[in-house]
């Protein structure tokens, strides 16, 4: 049944929509969701940057758990079945890890903003992501749909125990309730989650206690501060992936830096120097 949902789909297909829901799905990648919340986080909204990259590294955490412990296999290489960009197609398939960032992403900005027109853009971005997953052929319908679902809620969720709860210990709360995950969860995706997630929760530690940086600023130091900044996590995630062996153990040590980084050190640099 679904095989024949994604037939169908695919049947209606062009140059241009190839090219068009390849662009659509980066809206679910780290390439779209980095620059996003360092843009939010650095210059325009602190509290709410917080909030939002929250929800995501929560979303992280169980979209990949869950992948680990369901283990389903994608629709890539099924009969009929035409894959286009198999190389961010990483991880097993249910639920989708593109539409679950999406569905976070979405549910974040409409508890924060409260606008109907953020929510019908947000919510019409985050269902074109979903279909682009099934567009792709590289995921099948039920996996964009739960990938959706759970975005959403791990969304409302977020915001809502982030009012109830003291941060840092909702923070570190979240992070021992997955530790246990670590039991059957082992994949390269959930160690780069579960390092982010840490990087995060250590970087508001160091930000709340020692560095209390302010978004304020001219328009060009914050732009100076965006294009330094993003640089520098280019530079590590990337940089040190050329350097660093492929092993779970320096995945692992990457990512924790780029959140570290991007959370607690940077915003202590750029305070510093008044950037």
């Amino acid at each position: 049944m679904e095989l024949e949902i994604l037939r169908v789909i695919q049947s209606i297909h062009s140059p241009f929509l190839d090219t068009l829901f390849e662009g659509i799905t980066i809206l679910g990648e780290e390439t779209f969701i980095i620059p996003l919340l360092a843009i939010i986080y650095w210059t325009l909204d602190k509290k709410f940057g917080q909030v939002l990259a929250f929800t995501m590294f929560t979303s992280y955490l169980l979209n990949n758990s869950m992948k680990d412990l369901f283990s389903f296999k994608r629709p890539i290489g099924e009969e009929g079945i035409r894959t286009l960009g198999p190389e961010t197609a990483t991880g097993k398939s249910f639920p989708s890890g593109h539409s679950q960032s999406a569905g976070a992403a979405a549910g974040a900005f409409s508890l924060h903003q409260r606008n109907r027109w953020v929510t019908l853009l947000t919510m019409t971005l985050m269902m074109l992501v979903g279909v682009s997953r099934l567009y792709l052929g590289v995921h099948y319908p039920k996996d964009a749909l739960v990938g959706i679902l759970l975005g959403l809620l791990t969304a409302v969720l977020c915001a809502r125990l982030i009012r109830k709860m003291d941060p840092l210990k909702l923070y570190l709360l979240v992070l021992v309730l997955f530790l246990p995950a670590l039991f059957f969860a082992q994949s390269t995706d959930f160690i780069k989650s579960l390092a982010s997630y840490m990087g995060f929760f250590l970087g508001i530690l160091l930000e709340k206690k020692k560095v209390k940086f302010s978004t304020d600023g001219t328009l060009l130091r914050k732009v100076l501060r965006v294009l330094l900044g993003l640089t520098l996590v280019l530079l590590i995630k990337e940089g040190l992936d050329v350097v660093f062996p492929e092993t779970n153990l320096f995945d692992f040590i990457r990512y924790f830096l780029v959140t570290f980084v991007a959370i607690g050190l940077y915003p202590w640099f750029f305070r510093k120097v008044r950037l």
